[in-house]
């Protein structure tokens, strides 16, 4: 929260990231670009939001789900191999 109290009470969350964010705004002046305080804006919405580490988990699930997949189908490539191998012998 920006009042920097947590739900529970005590110094929130995000607050250290909103703080700094503050500051970065209160240094620049009226004609100052607001993009100046980028980083400082994307650290305190991801600290609210999450919105990064949701894509991450999700893009490491995905992978996870294609390396699963062709680990399978390594395994059933194996096995055709070994029977292969088998009737060879």
């Amino acid at each position: 929260m920006a009042s920097g109290y947590g739900i529970r009470g005590g110094i929130g969350r995000c607050y250290p990231f909103y703080a700094d964010f503050k500051k970065c705004m209160s240094q620049r002046d009226e004609k100052s670009h607001p993009m100046l305080c980028f980083a400082e804006r994307e650290d305190y919405f991801e600290c609210l939001h999450g919105r990064k580490e949701h894509k991450m988990i999700a893009d490491i699930q995905a992978q996870e789900r294609v390396m699963a997949k062709q680990g399978r189908r390594y395994a059933d490539q194996e096995k055709e191999l070994q029977k292969l191998a088998a009737k060879g012998s």
